[in-house]
């Protein structure tokens, strides 16, 4: 059974999330404030050794019953936004020890720092392109694509990443708000001279 993601807001505004999904031998629950590590926990399945707990569908199903009773539900990919992690490289073929790093590694740690803060997830990359003149790089461009449920968390979340995985000032954060004709705008740089942000 696939991860069940469900989110609420609360008077103030702040959304919250719960999610199960399982796992060998039981199922994981994983609740917090959006943007926040939150607390998770195992819960073993019936077996053998725990004759008298639910399966893992059962428990599932009654964790989803549970969170729709307190005003938790799952949210419909048009009211999911996007950030966008765009880097500069140093090589155009991902060579340079850096690249490689962020190409091979960066990618799965995104997702992961995304998902166990509970604002979303990895959805894909596009490579091509010239970094801007003014910063001297040889390389490409690589966009990193991340869903997200609220975009101004998503943006915090992606900057805390990009300093937890110590990229170098050679990146910019863009975001584009829920709905079809949203344009992508610049939401984070570390240069004040940054106004625009493009694809």
């Amino acid at each position: 059974m696939p991860m069940v993601k469900t989110y609420r807001r609360d008077e103030a505004g702040v959304l919250h999330y719960r999610e199960v999904w399982s796992d060998k031998g039981g199922v994981w629950t994983h609740a917090g404030k959006v943007g926040t590590k939150g607390k998770s926990r195992f819960h073993s399945a019936k077996s053998r050794t725990w004759p008298n707990r639910p399966t893992a569908t059962e428990f599932i199903r009654g964790f989803t019953e549970d969170a729709a009773a307190d005003g938790y539900q799952t949210l419909p990919d048009e009211q999911h936004g996007w950030v966008v992690l765009q880097c500069w490289t140093h090589s155009s073929d991902f060579s340079h020890p850096a690249d490689q790093r962020l190409f091979d590694e960066g990618q799965d740690a995104l997702d992961q720092y995304l998902g166990w803060r509970g604002v979303g997830h990895l959805d894909g990359n596009d490579i091509g392109g010239a970094p801007p003149a003014e910063h001297g790089l040889d390389g490409t461009v690589l966009n990193l694509f991340c869903r997200v449920v609220d975009t101004a968390v998503g943006v915090k979340v992606v900057r805390g990443f990009a300093r937890e995985f110590d990229l170098t000032t050679s990146h910019v954060i863009g975001k584009r708000e829920p709905g079809a004709d949203a344009p992508y705008v610049l939401a984070w740089s570390p240069r004040r001279q940054d106004k625009t942000f493009r694809l």
